[in-house]
């Protein structure tokens, strides 16, 4: 879900290319102007639509011999949306607060975009044409951390609008393998543009799955921070982080709610990197841990 929910709903796709005007990539030719280094790695995906997909992988400026150590954030994007985006709004912020003090992490921007089912929600579409949860959770942890697969306590996601239902849902399917979930604009019911689910007369399994709260029961696992701007009009956002908020609390899971300005853009997003920064608990990590990404829960 990107900008401007309710008109794409009256639009329908063709909405799609003026919205994706206000999400305009930034070419990687400027990955210079980034304090660190970005490196762009190509990862297989178990899928038809995209066999190959990019991820983006920012570390940050520590000496190298911390590089293996650190501790690893998941970032996605929103629909209309890329990787470049999200990393024009977040690096650099992170990069100040790690200055400042701030524990450092590397962050992984995947390409979660799909052509089938353009909105791809984060998700495995019903039909295999996107698998991007899968790739995500599997392909792009094992290529990323490689050799140093860290432990959940050393692992995030984060997401931004789409992305934010994105690593909600995610986080909720895999507790084992993240240990914070940051939501962004995120909301936390479904949202299927294109069909990627498959519609609830005819794969109300697939529906299911992909709906949060039919996952609540895994919500103590995680610690989340739920971010939404004041300003943000959204229908499908206004007023998410507070009613998921009281269902946390039901559930006694560890939750904040972050409300700065800034509306539905990545100016919000930037606006939030502090409060993440400062927010997010790391455990100790030195060396190569045990465990590995693992098959997603059936829906409770």
């Amino acid at each position: 879900m990107g900008y401007a929910h309710e008109m794409k709903k009256a639009c329908g796709l063709a909405a799609v290319a003026i919205l994706g005007l206000f999400f305009s990539p930034i070419s990687l030719s400027h990955a210079q102007e980034y304090p660190g280094s970005i490196t762009q790695v190509k990862v297989a995906s178990p899928e038809t639509d995209f066999p190959i997909r990019n991820v983006y992988v920012w570390t940050p400026p520590v000496p190298a011999e911390q590089v293996q150590n650190l501790p690893v954030v998941y970032m996605l994007h929103g629909w209309p949306g890329s990787p470049n985006g999200l990393m024009a709004a977040t690096i650099k912020e992170f990069a100040r607060e790690f200055k400042n003090g701030a524990k450092p992490f590397l962050a992984v921007y995947p390409d979660g975009n799909a052509s089938t089912h353009i909105d791809s929600e984060w998700a495995d579409s019903y039909d295999g044409r996107a698998m991007v949860e899968t790739w995500l959770t599997k392909n792009v942890i094992s290529a990323v951390e490689g050799k140093n697969i860290r432990p959940k306590t050393n692992r995030a996601i984060l997401g931004f609008s789409m992305g934010g239902y994105g690593a909600a849902i995610i986080g909720l399917h895999h507790p084992d393998l993240y240990s914070q979930v940051i939501t962004l604009a995120g909301y936390f019911v479904t949202d299927d543009l294109t069909n990627a689910y498959g519609g609830i007369k005819d794969q109300p399994a697939k529906v299911a799955y992909q709906t949060p709260n039919h996952f609540l029961n895994y919500s103590p696992q995680l610690r989340w921070f739920l971010g939404e701007s004041p300003q943000d009009l959204t229908a499908l956002i206004r007023g998410q982080a507070a009613a998921w908020g009281a269902k946390l609390k039901i559930k006694k899971a560890s939750y904040l709610i972050s409300m700065v300005p800034g509306g539905h853009s990545y100016q919000f997003v930037s606006n939030e990197v502090k409060p993440v920064a400062k927010w997010l608990v790391w455990a100790p990590f030195t060396g190569v841990a045990t465990t590995s990404p693992t098959p997603s829960p059936t829906s409770n």
